[in-house]
C-alpha cells in the first residue's frame, strides 16, 4: 500500500512538472503555469469556502470578554461572547493579536489592509475575491446620510479598500439582496457543484490569455493520457467564457430564499437610528442566504463607523441610553464597563441568530458538511480596549484592576477543513498574519502585505 501511494504521488509530481513546462513553452507566465500544474493534479472539486468579515468598532472590555471554562462550555462564562456558545465547536478565540504602529481609531484603515492609511494595498477581501474571480461584497450599518455630493467621513471611517480606493459600504439591505441573490430563482444557472478554489482562480487568470496561447497550450496537452486531459476541458471552458465575456455563476439554490428581516424593513429608512436593529438583521440575513446558496463567497459587514456616538436604546437594541463611543466605550468604572460589554455582546447575539444559525445546516453544494464548516467568519475591531484605545497588546489600568488587552479576533467555522477549532488560542503575533491566515484558508496564499512579510498562523491550521 505504501509503495502504491508513493508511486501515485511520484506520478502526480511528474504530471505537474510536465504541465508546468508545457505551459511555459506555450508562453504562459510562470504564476499561471504553476496554477495549471496544481489544477492538473487536483482532487475532484469540493464545495467553495465562504468568508464573512464582521467588524464591530471600539474593541471590547476584555475582563467581560475572556471565555471561561473548557470544552463545550468555554464560552458560557463570557458576557460578550456567550451568544456564540451553541457554535462553540466551530470557534477560535485568538488572544495576543496586535496592530503595531497605529494610534487610536486610525487603526481602522489597517484592520483589513495591514498598512497604515492603506497606502499602496487593497483590503484582504478584495485581494481574495480577485484571486478567486468572484465579487467582494461590502455591507454597512451606517445611520448617517451621505453628503449632498455623495461623499462623507474621513479615511478613518472606512474599512474597505478596493482598487486603490476607499469604498463606502452598501447601506441598504435591499440593494445588497439584489446584488448577492439576484441570480437565485432567475435565469442564471442553478444547482450543481461549484468549481474548486484552484479552478476558479485558474479561470480568472486564464481569461487574460490570448487565443494563440490557448491554442498552443491545448496542442501541448493533446499527448496527455485520458485521465490527465481534464486541464484541456478547463481550457476549453475558459475559451467559452472569453467569448461570452462572463464569469461562472455558482448557485446551490433553486428558488429565492425567504427574507423576513428584509421584508420587515420595507419602507423604512436605512439612515434612521431607530431602525438600526432591523438593518443589522436584514444585512446578516441576506448575507447568510447568499452564502448558503453559494452566490456570495466574500462578504464584509461594517457595523457603524468608529467614533460612532449614538445611544444604543433603539427598539430591539442593547438598551443603553448613553453615547456609544464616548460615555460607554471610554468608561473605566465597573458600571460603564458592564454596559460596554452588554453592547458588544449584542452584536455577537445578532451574528449568532441571523447568520450562524442559518449557516449551521447541510451545505447544498456539499451535503456531507454544514455551510458553517465550509465557511470562515472573522470578527474584528480596530482597537483592543475602548478605555485606552490601544491597538497593540497592552495592559489597561482601571480603578481596581489591570486588564490585559489585545485586538479582538474571533474565528468561527472551519474553512472547509483548513482551520481547526481549538477554543482559546494564544497567537501572540501581528495582525497581518491573521490576514494571511484568512487568505490562505480561502485558497489564496499570500506572503507579503504591503512592505511586511506575512504568514499564516500555524496554531489555527488543521
Amino acid at each position: 500500500m505504501r509503495y502504491l501511494e508513493k508511486k501515485h504521488k511520484q506520478s502526480d509530481v511528474a504530471l505537474g512538472r510536465r504541465v508546468f513546462l508545457k505551459a511555459l513553452g506555450a508562453g504562459i507566465a510562470a504564476p499561471l503555469a504553476f496554477r495549471m500544474s496544481n489544477l492538473a493534479m487536483a482532487e475532484p472539486s469540493s464545495a467553495p469556502v465562504r468568508l464573512f468579515i464582521y467588524f464591530v468598532p471600539h474593541g471590547m472590555p476584555m475582563e467581560y470578554a475572556e471565555p471561561y471554562g473548557s470544552g463545550a462550555d468555554f464560552l458560557k462564562g463570557s458576557t460578550v461572547l456567550s451568544a456564540l456558545a451553541p457554535f462553540g465547536k466551530y470557534v477560535n478565540v485568538c488572544r495576543g493579536l496586535g496592530i503595531n504602529g497605529f494610534g487610536n481609531h486610525e487603526a481602522v484603515s489597517g484592520v483589513l489592509t495591514g498598512v497604515k492609511d492603506g497606502a499602496g494595498v487593497d483590503s484582504i477581501d478584495h485581494t481574495i475575491a480577485q484571486a478567486l474571480g468572484v465579487e467582494a461584497y461590502n455591507l454597512g450599518v451606517n445611520p448617517y446620510p451621505r453628503n449632498q455630493d455623495g461623499t462623507g467621513f474621513d479615511k478613518n471611517a472606512y474599512l474597505i479598500r478596493h482598487g486603490g480606493v476607499w469604498v463606502r459600504p452598501t447601506e441598504d439591505p435591499a440593494a445588497a439582496a439584489e446584488s448577492m441573490l439576484g441570480a437565485v430563482g432567475g435565469g442564471q444557472q442553478g444547482g450543481g457543484s461549484a468549481p474548486a478554489t484552484d479552478e476558479t482562480a485558474f479561470r480568472n487568470e486564464a481569461l487574460g490569455l490570448t487565443e494563440r496561447q490557448l491554442e498552443r497550450m491545448q496542442r501541448e496537452l493533446a499527448g496527455l493520457t485520458r485521465e490527465q486531459r481534464k486541464l484541456g476541458v478547463h481550457l476549453e471552458s475558459v475559451r467559452s467564457l472569453k467569448a461570452a465575456g462572463e464569469r461562472p455563476v455558482t448557485n446551490g439554490c433553486t428558488s429565492r430564499p425567504a427574507l423576513p428581516a428584509l421584508d420587515a424593513l420595507a419602507g423604512k429608512s436605512v439612515f434612521d437610528h431607530a431602525n438600526l436593529r432591523s438593518i443589522v438583521d436584514a444585512h446578516l440575513e441576506v448575507a447568510a442566504n447568499a452564502m448558503v446558496c453559494g452566490t456570495a463567497r466574500v462578504v464584509t459587514m461594517q457595523n457603524l463607523w468608529v467614533n460612532c456616538d449614538l445611544p444604543m436604546n433603539f427598539t430591539g437594541g442593547p438598551g443603553s441610553a448613553n453615547a456609544y463611543h464616548g460615555a460607554t466605550s471610554h468608561s473605566r468604572d465597573a458600571g460603564g464597563r458592564m454596559e460596554f460589554a452588554t453592547i458588544q455582546g449584542w452584536f455577537f447575539a445578532r451574528l449568532a441568530e441571523k447568520l450562524l444559525t442559518l449557516l449551521d445546516q447541510p451545505d447544498p453544494l456539499d451535503p456531507g458538511n454544514t455551510v458553517l464548516h465550509n465557511s470562515l467568519i472573522y470578527v474584528c475591531s480596530e482597537i483592543g480596549d475602548g478605555a485606552d484605545h490601544n491597538s497593540d497588546v497592552h495592559d489597561v489600568y482601571l480603578e481596581n484592576q489591570i486588564v490585559h488587552s489585545y485586538l479582538p479576533a474571533i474565528l468561527i467555522g472551519n474553512a472547509g477543513g483548513r482551520i481547526a477549532s481549538r477554543g482559546v488560542v494564544d497567537v501572540d503575533t501581528d495582525h497581518v498574519n491573521m490576514l494571511a491566515t484568512l487568505s490562505d484558508a480561502m485558497g489564496v496564499p499570500v506572503h507579503q502585505i504591503g512592505a511586511q512579510s506575512a504568514q499564516s498562523i500555524q496554531e489555527l491550521k488543521s
